[in-house]
């Protein structure tokens, strides 16, 4: 039986693997996707900036200073 936590692992490998936008991005794709399963919430972003696209950390630019404070 395959347990919820690899389910998620699974997903979130698939997504960070996907490039089908790939030709419309001019930095290439990068899903920067974090999530664990004992999390009650979740937060989706959609369009991160450079900084985030640069460093892979959600949330790392002024939108997560936004989001946070």
């Amino acid at each position: 039986m395959v347990s919820q936590k690899n389910k998620l692992h699974d997903l979130l490998m698939e997504v960070r693997a996907c490039e089908i936008c790939a030709p419309d991005l001019p930095l290439g794709p990068r899903p920067t996707v974090v999530a664990k399963s004992s999390a009650k919430i979740m937060i989706i972003g959609q369009a991160p900036g450079t900084k985030v696209h640069e460093t892979g950390i959600p949330w790392s630019d002024p939108s997560g200073d936004r989001l946070w404070n």
